[in-house]
């Protein structure tokens, strides 16, 4: 079995923190910036209780509708095809991240995120003096334009997943998105849960 590349194993995702929050303003030393993150903070848990995903129905259909002749098929043969429920359990998170990022519900999108990239950004927001203490709903807000809310919607709305390849606490759904675009997002399994271990798929074509 091929190697997967290091950005979908969650580079991608460090990189996108650390750039994020490089273009965030405000400071870390400001009382009421301490205070302000506290009451969004339990605005936020508010929010993520009262979100309810929507239903979503994929194509299914396995791994090998995507292998590219000759070209970089490690996701496409990563692990093995997970079967029906699995798949179909990783589906409703990946769903459900999509859709909660979609509506700029920033607290639930992080409820469906691995404890691994919630950690990414405690690191990374550590090390910035522009966001000092942020909680991971308040960090991800800061990280995604507001330009990029249509394009959110649209993703999560045409996403259609058809591959779930597994291999141990570690896979990879592999989804069409928009006029056909193949991507990946990697998955991190908790708890008996999969959970979604990056902010943004990446394409494999």
């Amino acid at each position: 079995m091929r190697s997967v590349p290091k950005t979908l194993a969650g580079g991608l995702a460090v990189f996108l923190l650390a750039v994020g929050l490089a273009a965030c303003g405000g400071s870390s030393g400001d009382s009421s910036s301490s205070s302000s993150t506290t009451e969004e903070s339990a605005s936020s848990k508010q929010e993520a209780a009262e979100f309810v995903p929507k239903q979503h129905r994929d194509s299914g259909g396995g791994s090998s509708q995507y292998i590219v002749k000759g070209g970089d098929n490690s996701v496409q043969e990563f692990g093995e095809e997970a079967d029906q429920q699995e798949f179909e359990a990783a589906a409703a998170v990946f769903h459900g991240f999509l859709d909660a990022r979609a509506e700029g519900d920033w607290a639930a999108a992080c409820e469906y995120m691995s404890k691994s990239i919630v950690e990414s950004f405690e690191k990374v927001v550590s090390r910035s003096k522009q966001a000092g203490g942020d909680s991971c709903a308040v960090t991800l807000e800061k990280l995604i334009s507001p330009a990029a809310k249509g394009l959110m919607k649209t993703e999560a709305e045409k996403a259609d997943v058809g591959s779930l390849r597994v291999e141990g606490n570690r896979s990879f759904i592999i989804y069409t998105g928009d006029k056909g675009t193949v991507l990946a997002m990697p998955m991190q399994e908790e708890g008996g849960k999969w959970k979604v271990a990056s902010v943004t798929g990446t394409p494999l074509q």
